[in-house]
């Protein structure tokens, strides 16, 4: 019985074989497929995804397209030209919001807008948001990036943001509103300085329907204070048609400026010292080119500005300690009250300094810097 029972084991082995045999090489079939899925999907999610185009920024609704800037754009002043596109009819209002304030607010007329919106110094986040009967039917953002020499921070743009500056392209979809391949005879007045202000402050501005620049660059003569080319729209007294990039600025930059300032470039010929920006050949650091709300078209208030490089010096202490020891704590006012000197001026920096060249160190501009005539100036009732 032992035999026949172990015969019948080993019989019955032998019939189970082949469907274990199938069976083991299906499960290893299996995790062979699994195993290939697997590598499949990592494969998918190691691989980088393509970058996107810099231009057109457009919109997951394709309601908007925004022709200029592209995004990642770094952009030199204060005025920042947007041109979209947009189906007809599909929105009755476009709204800008700048670093979430509102900049702009547009009732589309057209297939094609162009505006301006302000920039701040660093990443500007722009919104524009397209309604139709109050109800937002498309939103584009975009980031653009002013940059300033004045301040360190924003000297350099951060990583992937880039030049693109309008001209520096042919934009053939403008054409049909704008001339902007060639410019115009009334672009390049014959400057005679003697013959209008080089800031205007109150006069309207010129509105040039010859000018090539006027209809796109319209807002820069908004501001209370412009410069003398743009305040006639004579744009080519400082821009080059024929530079690359198109329209860019003619250089050396003093040597530009000092064709119309003559008598300022003869007042500081031959100084002792000479303020960082001005031999440096960037008058713009200081100066916006085309407009400002500032005098003398500054880029800030003169405090501001001056201390935006020197702010160990806001607190008016360096005044006081070459004259008196013990001073330490003691401040002397650098702005927020009256200059004595200066009858209906505000009390700034540029009271004892010369922001561009002077005869004496630390800029003074008459007396040294450890001369109480300086001090005179002002405190001139306590003078023996």
């Amino acid at each position: 019985m032992g035999v026949e029972r172990q015969e019948k084991r080993k019989r019955e082995a032998l019939r189970y074989s082949p469907s274990c045999k199938a069976m083991a090489i299906g499960a290893c079939l299996l995790f062979l497929c699994y195993l290939i899925g697997c590598v499949k999907t990592v494969s998918q999610e190691e691989a980088p995804s393509p970058e996107p185009a810099a231009a057109p920024v457009v919109s997951g609704q394709n309601i908007v397209t925004v022709s200029y800037p592209a995004d990642k754009a770094v952009m030199e002043f204060n005025l920042l030209n947007i041109s979209l596109s947009l189906s007809q009819g599909s929105a009755d209002l476009i709204e800008v919001e700048v670093n979430s304030k509102m900049k702009a607010s547009i009732v589309p007329r057209r297939d094609f807008e162009c505006f301006s919106v302000p920039l701040e110094l660093g990443i500007n986040k722009i919104n524009i948001k397209a309604k139709k009967e109050d109800k937002t039917v498309d939103d584009v953002a975009l980031n653009v990036f002013r940059r300033s020499d004045l301040v360190g921070n924003y000297e350099k743009p951060p990583t992937g943001f880039k030049k693109d500056y309008f001209h520096m392209k042919d934009h053939p979809e403008c054409a049909t509103c704008h001339h902007v391949l060639e410019p115009a005879e009334g672009d390049n007045k014959t400057i005679n300085i003697e013959h209008y202000a080089a800031e205007v402050s109150k006069d309207k501005p010129i509105i040039p329907t010859e000018s090539t620049c006027y209809s796109c660059h319209r807002g820069i003569t908004s501001y209370p204070f412009v410069h003398g080319p743009g305040f006639v729209w004579s744009c080519l007294t400082c821009h080059d048609s024929q530079a690359e990039p198109k329209y860019s600025v003619k250089y050396p930059v003093p040597e530009l400026c000092y064709k119309c300032h003559a008598e300022q470039k003869q007042q500081r010929s031959g100084k002792k010292s000479y303020h960082a920006p001005y031999i440096t050949d960037k008058c713009g650091i200081c100066h916006n080119p085309h407009a400002s709300e500032n005098p003398c078209r500054l880029d800030k208030p003169i405090w501001l500005l001056c201390v935006s490089c020197h702010p160990d010096q806001g607190d008016g202490r360096h005044i006081i300690a070459p004259y008196f020891w013990g001073t330490r704590h003691r401040r002397h006012p650098t702005h927020g009250v009256p200059d004595p000197s200066r009858k209906g001026h505000e009390l700034t920096c540029t009271s004892c300094h010369d922001p561009h060249a002077s005869d004496s160190p630390m800029f003074i501009t008459k007396y040294g810097p450890r001369s109480f005539g300086l001090c005179m100036k002002c405190h001139w009732k306590n003078k023996p």
